[in-house]
């Protein structure tokens, strides 16, 4: 897995950690945090190259 994708799924994996953590939740700012991490062009490239590459 490309380190940029491994990356991601750490910083996705800690911003959903923050939210089940007991006390007031974000649900917006949860998404937005999320939204920044996955939603990001060089991590889309990275997993769209991935996919091509398994697919031949």
């Amino acid at each position: 897995m490309p380190d940029r994708v491994a990356q991601a799924m750490r910083e996705a994996q800690a911003i959903l950690a923050r939210y089940v953590e007991p006390g007031p939740k974000d649900c917006e700012k949860t998404i937005n945090d999320l939204m920044a991490v996955l939603n990001n062009e060089r991590l889309l490239q990275v997993m769209e190259d991935e996919h091509e590459r398994q697919s031949h």
